[in-house]
């Protein structure tokens, strides 16, 4: 099995700024990640049904976010 060889993206809470995840790529277990963040930071935050209704949620970028 070849390296994934995709650019690291960086997903960030839209509601809080937090950095939750780099990933090369987003499959099931950074959806799970993701979602736990929601579940554990946002309890009131209804969970969506699918991962584009989930990343709608969250910045995605291929740049890291910018250090304050």
């Amino acid at each position: 099995m070849l390296p994934d060889r995709r650019a690291p993206s960086w997903v960030t809470c839209a509601q809080c700024r937090k950095e939750v995840l780099e990933a090369g790529l987003i499959g099931d277990e950074e959806e799970c990640l993701v979602s736990d963040h929601l579940l554990a930071v946002h309890p009131k935050t209804v969970q969506p049904m699918t991962r584009s209704l989930l990343l709608r949620l969250f910045v995605v970028t291929e740049q890291p976010p910018p250090t304050a």
